[in-house]
């Protein structure tokens, strides 16, 4: 009878255990609290990255990294940087991208002296598919991203960008340079998957590009197709990662987990 109370509690535990996980956003799509996104001090990650050191620390706020609902970035700032989308955007920009910074060396596979090779993606990426941008250069949604992830500006560099008291804008002193998280460091792009070009131009070129009314593979319960996560037809950071871990289906924000790798395929038809 001992016995069999011990195995109830112990499923009992398992199952709290379990259900916390999901409730806290450990697993895919159950949100942004205990991710990796989640900056605050409850994941034992906010010393880390300076949490708490501005305004209202005793809050341990997460949101207050990126968004805020007052005094955030305006339009015209903004458009300075290149951003063409900024969510109540609370955050500095990256100082790497352009137009204020000197960009990004853009993903290539092959060599300035290499002979071009037909229908191939590099030989898309390498045209101007982007009228007038520099092919490879990241769109404003991905320089979003870019602002935590390039190390040009330190993680927790937010608040107060417009009529705000100046004093209490944190600067922080933790970069993402050196570290996992560094993409684009330094601007360099060169070894990441290439973002910022026309995904369809791509497409028209290339027969191992799938089209992009394509159904994402493996676990898509949205049933989400290629173009869904396209900007403006390009790719960018937003195409592969839900950010806020809420729609998706695979680990690292994936909008599908990468079994079998279910992600590649759903672009590449190899």
């Amino acid at each position: 009878m001992k016995k069999h109370i011990v195995l109830l509690l112990f499923l009992a535990i398992s199952v709290l255990l379990v259900c916390s996980l999901a409730i806290a956003g450990v697993n895919p799509g159950t949100g942004i609290k205990q991710t990796a996104h989640d900056l605050s001090s409850a994941t034992g990650r906010g010393s880390e990255w300076d949490a708490g050191v501005a305004a209202d620390p005793a809050l341990d706020r997460i949101c207050i990294y990126c968004h805020a609902p007052h005094h955030t970035v305006k339009a015209v700032d903004a458009e300075a940087n290149g951003v063409d989308y900024f969510p109540l955007w609370n955050h500095d920009f990256s100082t790497q991208a352009a137009p204020v910074g000197p960009g990004y060396t853009p993903y290539t596979n092959t060599l300035a002296s290499a002979p071009v090779i037909p229908n191939s993606i590099q030989h898309q990426l390498n045209a101007d598919l982007t009228q007038g941008t520099p092919p490879g250069q990241p769109g404003g949604i991905s320089k979003l991203c870019l602002s935590c992830h390039d190390g040009s500006v330190a993680i927790s560099s937010y608040g107060n960008f417009n009529g705000g008291i100046a004093s209490s804008k944190h600067t922080g002193s933790v970069f993402a340079t050196g570290t996992r998280i560094a993409i684009g460091a330094g601007g360099d792009l060169s070894n990441h998957h290439p973002i910022g070009f026309d995904y369809n131009a791509v497409a028209l070129a290339d027969d191992e590009i799938r089209d992009s009314s394509s159904v994402l593979l493996g676990n898509n319960p949205y049933g989400l197709t290629i173009s869904d996560l396209l900007y403006g037809d390009k790719v960018e950071c937003g195409s592969c990662h839900d950010v806020h871990n809420t729609k998706n289906t695979g680990l690292k924000f994936l909008w599908v987990e990468d079994t079998n790798s279910n992600l590649c395929f759903s672009c590449h038809a190899k």
